[in-house]
């Protein structure tokens, strides 16, 4: 991944000029930017709150190959978690 700092530079010019989310989100992926990176770094280009910046990248078209398994990895642990409280 390239410099964190150059990467939010980058995609608040792009942002400046016109690009939408997705140009971005594509941008910082192709930068090697994971998808919680791209979060992070979406919540400080645009100065919005971290669940803002997680709901736009996790229902963007870019991250929408990964969405469905981390939708399924979430609903697994989730279950793990209440049937753990249940035992106790």
């Amino acid at each position: 991944m390239e410099s964190t700092k150059l990467l939010v530079e980058s995609s608040r010019q792009m942002l400046a000029e016109g690009k939408n989310l997705e140009f971005i989100l594509s941008f910082l992926r192709k930068h090697g930017c994971s998808k919680t990176q791209s979060i992070v770094l979406l919540k400080e280009i645009k100065k919005i709150s971290l669940d803002e910046a997680k709901r736009l990248v996790h229902f963007s078209q870019e991250w929408q190959d990964v969405s469905q398994v981390d939708t399924e990895l979430n609903e697994r642990l989730y279950e793990v978690l209440i049937n753990d409280n249940i035992k106790e």
